[in-house]
């Protein structure tokens, strides 16, 4: 089991911020939470699709090549999902920055020795802490809480800093 201390932290901050980023998103365009599971679940599959993307890759790819009529398949249907992406082109921009994120951090951990399965955990458990993150921070950010005392927001705290800074005001002496 690897240590710690080879953790690539750079490259997991770096997962963590686009998925809080893309689950605060995530509230901002829906509050259905069926829609949030099916994302979390799209993200599991994502993290495993970095984890292994050779694996992937044959898997979506590998028997469509064998005959002519397959091919002309696969080609419609990469002209349909063309069109589709061109129009839905931030969400796409979106899920190909979780993916760069992601493979960042397969590269990092597959560098440091980490084994596949083990980083796959890694990868999808710091995806779905990093997606919860943001629609907590969202949340938290839409709905303040409300038996919070004062002194957790508005400027108390700055209005006791300006109240010390009056009253340590230097007098001369005489």
């Amino acid at each position: 089991m690897p240590s710690t201390l080879k953790l690539p932290w750079t490259s997991l901050a770096l997962l963590f911020l686009t998925d809080a980023t893309f689950g605060w998103l995530l509230y901002d365009w829906t509050n259905n939470r069926e829609i949030w599971l099916v994302v979390a679940f799209s993200m599991a599959i994502l993290g495993a699709m970095v984890a292994y993307p050779s694996r992937s890759i044959a898997m979506i790819f590998g028997g469509f090549f064998k005959t002519d009529t397959r091919a002309l398949i696969l080609i419609i249907f990469i002209s349909v999902m063309s069109v589709i992406l061109l129009t839905w082109l931030q969400f796409f921009v979106d899920i190909v920055v979780l993916c760069a994120a992601g493979l960042l951090v397969s590269l990092d951990l597959k560098v440091r020795g980490w084994s596949k399965p083990i980083s796959l955990l890694l990868i999808i458990g710091w995806q779905l802490f990093g997606l919860s993150a943001g629609l907590g921070f969202n949340y938290l950010h839409t709905h303040p809480l409300i038996d919070v005392p004062e002194y957790f927001y508005d400027t108390y705290w700055l209005d006791l800093i300006e109240q010390l800074f009056k009253s340590s005001e230097l007098k001369p002496k005489i």
